[in-house]
């Protein structure tokens, strides 16, 4: 009996252990589904993180890609810039240093050439207030020769001061005799000399010797060549002026020869003079307002140094001037020279040479222009014998002299 009730009690609760078996699965099915989608949601935003990361790698790596390109074009234009500007101050270095290097050269020569200039003025014997103010001209001379126990000085004939005693004083402030060696009033220059033992050894070595003559034919002046003018240009004594030759195709008539002509951009000042020298301080002529209706009037001319060079030994050497006495013009195509003017009582004029005629050759030699003439006449010295050959024009011919002239 009392199993029959255990079994009709499990009958009557049996339905209840179904229910309780229905409900476990249906947990464990919402258990199941509640992962299945969480893991799909779990791969859902795996594979949209994913896809947003790798989208915002790609465009931050794209950002970063012309970032870094523009700051190498930034960078590279900035060295460019500086590259630039490091060029361009470099530039202006050089040509700043180029330009003080210039005046630095323009200062040294001046200083040099300075060493070789004398002022040359009438000696004085009488008292300070007997003079007049005409005896206080001054004249700049160079030093260019040594010789024995003579210092030669070339200058204009201007510092003659009517031959009266002369003085010369020298770049340390002292001072010393000079006597007149020789002049030439045609090329407007003479040469004095100092006796060295009237200067003493500390002014001796501060002397320098600007001797000319033994380049001046090897310098050949070009236009626009940087020259500097020193001596007394500005009518201060031992001024030095820099400038540029702007003609160096200029010649000038003088008697028996012509002379090459120098016009520069320097300044012309009434009653200055002095001499010539290139950037390398080398003498290359003498200052002249001889010649201005060829040079002009506002600035300086000078004769070059190769045309009084072999006049200026001459001198040194006391041998006189050969004259023949005549002005002319070159006729062109090495033809001769035209005679334009014959100085009365001339040695030309005692020989039978007039306006007009052509001279061909002197002693054999042809005569092309007057340049040649002068170089000709100074093989020789006055009282020498020459074979003058010309040409005339007489009744519609031409007729061929030769003529035997003595020069004075």
């Amino acid at each position: 009996m009392i199993e029959n009730k255990t079994d009709q009690t499990e009958e009557e609760y049996c339905f209840l252990q179904e229910a309780v078996k229905k409900q476990r699965r249906t947990r464990a099915v919402r258990v199941i589904k509640k992962v299945v989608l969480a893991c799909f949601l779990a791969v859902l935003f795996g594979i949209t993180a994913g896809v947003a990361f790798w989208y915002t790698q790609n465009r931050l790596e794209k950002h970063d890609t012309r970032v870094y390109r523009e700051s190498m074009m930034a960078h590279a234009g900035n060295e460019t810039d500086n590259t630039s500007q490091k060029s361009k101050t470099n530039g202006d270095q050089e040509r700043i240093s180029a330009y003080e290097d210039y005046w630095k050269t323009i200062k040294d020569v001046g200083m040099r050439c300075n060493r070789a200039v004398v002022a040359i003025r009438q000696r004085h014997t009488e008292s300070w207030y007997k003079r007049s103010q005409k005896d206080e001209q001054v004249q700049s001379g160079i030093i260019f020769e040594e010789k024995g126990d003579s210092l030669y000085i070339l200058t204009q004939t201007a510092a003659l001061l009517s031959e009266k005693n002369l003085e010369v004083e020298f770049t340390d402030g002292s001072v010393a005799q000079a006597k007149l060696k020789a002049k030439n009033d045609n090329l407007d220059m003479a040469v004095l000399t100092v006796n060295s033992n009237d200067i003493s050894n500390g002014t001796m070595k501060k002397i320098v010797i600007m001797d000319f003559t033994q380049y001046a034919s090897e310098i050949d002046l070009g236009l626009n060549e940087r020259v500097m003018v020193f001596g007394c240009p500005n009518g201060i004594m031992k001024s030095v002026m820099p400038g540029n030759v702007v003609n160096a195709d200029l010649t000038a008539s003088v008697l028996d020869g012509s002379l090459n002509i120098y016009a520069t951009d320097i300044v012309y000042t009434e009653g200055g003079n002095g001499f010539v020298t290139n950037i390398e301080g080398r003498m290359v002529g003498m200052l002249t307002d001889a010649f201005k209706d060829t040079t002009g009037s506002n600035n300086w001319a000078f004769i070059s140094a190769a045309d009084i060079a072999a006049e200026v030994q001459r001198m040194v050497e006391g041998k006189s001037s050969a004259v023949f006495g005549i002005y002319g013009k070159d006729i062109g195509e090495d033809k001769g020279i035209n005679v334009t003017e014959v100085l009365v009582d001339s040695a030309a004029y005692h020989g039978g040479i007039r306006v007009a005629d052509v001279l061909c050759s002197i002693d054999g030699c042809e005569i092309k222009n007057m340049s040649e003439l002068h170089f000709l006449l100074s093989t020789h010295e006055s009282g020498d014998k020459i074979q003058v050959r010309s040409k005339r024009k007489s009744g519609g011919k031409e007729k061929v002299r030769s003529l035997k002239i003595t020069l004075q």
